[in-house]
């Protein structure tokens, strides 16, 4: 997505972009040249300790469009980071393929770092050239045809149905032949400037198309699925669906994408050089903005269809078709990071390195914290390797931020972030912007002049030092405080019978509800819910499962646990697919209202993705109203397949609290509701530990010994150095 740069949007002249070489050239002649590059696996294998810091866009596509730049002050920035990412191509902002060489520069001086491009995966601006994009390629609403001849300089189009097409979008004509199929030789581009009864009032040969002249009843009229970020220009929808067109080579859009992609790695390539992209906005569902009653049109044919075909997401699954194609083509010493935020979060683990979780936790919805955390851990365990993850938080802070009476108090944002990454392996960003609040709060470091930060937690304060924890020394200890909790629910085992779940369905929605033998997360039973008919245009809430009655009390922190495992089926329709998950969505029903509520935007669902490994899940929140009669809801309508159950239990009480010893610290993570006491000498017994003597947050980072105990308030986490 677009961030904030603190710059003009105006695109500078990529032919006046500095060679790489010369960015990064060393500051004299007798310095030794760098070493040779490392790639995959290696590169993990000599990363630095842990935090491990991720320079994210900002200062290096401020860099590619001010030309006073100075390259050796992104070279000085860059030189503590172990991940690097900038957008190095035009695909969304016309002129930022002026980052490349500095990307390169920077994988040239220090070849130790993991240097990528952030490449936005769901579609491309119109009016940029990276990728070429055949025109069949484009992903289209279903739309009409025309009614009457079009001449070349006609600007109202009679069309037979007027209502799949609105003021404003973009729209494209194309011929059909004889037999009803699109002909992408003859095809335009028109922008609907307005729509009455049974017309359209259009701007022709737009976006660099040519005004060409159609034909009544031989002419498909289809917007393009688009979405738009920020004031810039909308994007178009690419077509991963698996029914797609193909283009004169025989390829559809996951293969012409890929081959692109590869191409640009390569020796002489725009991105040679680098280890590879980070998909952004990478999902295995999609839609189109304003879209109403419209619907996708996989193989246009005219039809709606949804990005469905068959019963699966023709979308997804194609998502997922395409990661296999590039990684067949770049190999394994190539990172391919995917993205894994919110309910439309990619599928593609047999392929993908990791995932970046944008604004963690999914768009800094902070009562969904729980969801997000377990689909980063996720992705920890069941990515290709060499695997690899970031967590990213787009938010101002107290310490970051034009606004600092607003923001007062804010500095567990990016502690609890960073603390969520470093119960895995993963990585960090933080950027000090507001992209859904107020956008004049977004703070700017004097010197960048782009959302630039550095938390006392990234360097250890005023010690400066980087990767200061070192390598971890265990995995990650949950705190249980919630052993002796009673369960709310009164039937979560299915040992004897399946009662208190109830089944529900909507429309053409069919599923099975089982008690099952043949397998369980524990003991004997499961419950077993069997999709056997999405109907059309699936969605969750078609096919759920309800638990309950039980009583909530107003503030109470609550938490359920669960196993789940999955078969969606789609191995079945490709062996490529055998390692690709199924989320199930659910949320609980509290005074008539559906809670957690999360960021708008984003679907009120917490979910999970489940394969077919039997794993723990759990989901904490607050319940913000009291009900005798709350229920809990599990949604499975918008993928086929069966998904068991095993051992819910639903009790009073956070989950989300966590510790891990590193070499040169440890790392409290509070993200309940409530303050919490972590008695350290019972923790790590023999290890004295300090606080980190903070410059920016001094207040909570004082640099006094930690001393026997420490409380970590509510949501909020400490971050504590060896020798206290």
């Amino acid at each position: 997505m677009v961030i904030a740069t603190g710059c003009s949007e105006t695109p500078a002249t990529p032919s006046t972009a500095p060679s790489a070489a010369a960015i990064a050239a060393p500051p004299s002649a007798s310095a030794a040249p760098p070493p040779a590059p490392l790639h995959g696996q290696s590169l993990l294998d000599r990363a630095n300790g842990f935090p491990r810091a991720t320079l994210f866009r900002g200062p290096i596509e401020v860099a590619a469009r001010r030309p006073t730049f100075q390259p050796a002050d992104l070279l000085q920035l860059a030189q503590n980071y172990d991940l690097v990412l900038a957008k190095a191509l035009d695909e969304e902002i016309v002129g930022l393929q002026r980052a490349a060489p500095y990307l390169q520069a920077i994988k040239a001086r220090y070849p130790a770092k993991i240097v990528l491009d952030h490449f936005l995966f769901e579609g491309r601006n119109p009016l940029s050239t990276q990728p070429p994009v055949f025109a069949g390629h484009w992903l289209l609403l279903n739309g009409t045809t025309l009614t009457n001849d079009a001449s070349a300089t006609d600007t109202v189009l009679q069309v037979a149905d007027s209502g799949v097409l609105r003021a404003g979008e973009a729209v494209q004509l194309t011929a059909l032949d004889a037999a009803g199929k699109p002909d992408y030789a003859a095809v335009e581009q028109v922008k609907v400037v307005s729509v009455a009864a049974g017309r359209a009032t259009v701007q022709r040969a737009a976006y660099g198309s040519t005004a060409a002249a159609f034909t009544a009843g031989r002419t498909r009229v289809a917007a393009h699925a688009w979405v738009q970020y920020g004031t810039g220009e909308p994007i178009w929808k690419y077509n991963f669906c698996l029914q797609a067109p193909r283009d004169v080579q025989g390829r559809r859009f996951i293969e012409a994408l890929a081959d692109t992609l590869a191409g640009y790695l390569r020796p002489g390539g725009p991105l040679a050089g680098l280890d590879g992209y980070q998909f952004d906005v990478a999902t295995f569902f999609t839609g189109s903005a304003n879209q109403g009653t419209r619907r996708l049109d996989c193989d246009q044919d005219g039809a709606a269809d949804a990005g469905f075909v068959n019963g699966v997401s023709s979308y997804g699954l194609g998502a997922v078709s395409f990661m296999r194609a590039l990684r067949g083509l770049v190999g394994d010493d190539i990172f391919l990071v995917s993205e894994a935020t919110g309910d439309f979060s990619d599928r593609d683990t047999p392929y993908a390195n990791g995932i970046e979780n944008e604004s963690f936790p999914d768009f800094h919805s902070w009562e969904h914290l729980s969801a997000a955390f377990q689909r980063y851990r996720y992705w920890l365990e069941t990515a290709r390797a060499p695997r690899l993850s970031y967590l990213q938080l787009k938010e101002t802070s107290e310490a970051f931020t034009r606004c600092p009476e607003q923001d007062r108090g804010t500095n567990w944002r990016y502690r609890v972030a960073l603390a969520a990454a470093l119960m895995g392996t993963g990585y960090f960003a933080y950027l000090p912007i507001n992209e859904g609040g107020d956008r004049a709060c977004d703070y700017r470091h004097p010197v960048q002049q782009s959302p630039y930060a550095e938390p006392d937690e990234l360097n250890a304060g005023r010690d400066d030092r980087w990767n200061y924890l070192g390598r971890p020394l265990e995995e990650p200890r949950r705190i249980e405080r919630q052993s002796a909790a009673p369960n709310l629910l009164a039937n979560g085992d299915f040992e004897k019978d399946a009662s208190g779940a109830s089944l529900a369905t909507a429309g053409s929605a069919r599923a099975v509800l089982s008690r099952d033998e043949s397998t369980a997360g524990q003991g004997r039973a499961s419950l077993k819910v069997s999709v056997t008919d999405l109907g059309p245009d699936p969605t969750d809430n078609k096919i759920r499962v309800a638990f309950g009655p039980f009583a909530f009390q107003q503030g109470k922190e609550y938490t359920l646990r669960l196993r789940a495992r999955a078969d969606p089926g789609y191995g079945r329709l490709d062996p490529a697919y055998l390692g690709v998950p199924r989320r199930v969505a659910l949320d609980f029903t509290v005074a008539g209202v559906q809670a957690p509520k999360r960021f708008s935007g984003v679907a009120d669902q917490l979910d999970l993705m489940a394969d077919a490994t039997w794993r723990d899940y759990s989901f904490s929140f607050v319940a913000l109203a009291a009900d005798a009669r709350a229920t809990l809801q599990l949604y499975f309508g918008q993928e086929p397949g069966d998904v068991w159950l095993d051992d819910l239990r639903l009790t009073e009480g956070g989950a989300d609290i966590f510790v891990r010893r590193f070499e040169r610290g440890a790392v409290l993570m509070n993200a309940s509701a409530s303050p919490v006491t972590f008695d350290l000498q019972a923790l790590f017994p023999g290890v004295n530990l300090r606080r980190i003597a903070g410059r920016v947050d001094p207040v909570v980072n004082t640099g006094a010994p930690a001393g026997a105990s420490v409380t970590v308030p509510a949501r909020d986490a400490l971050i504590l150095l060896s020798g206290g």
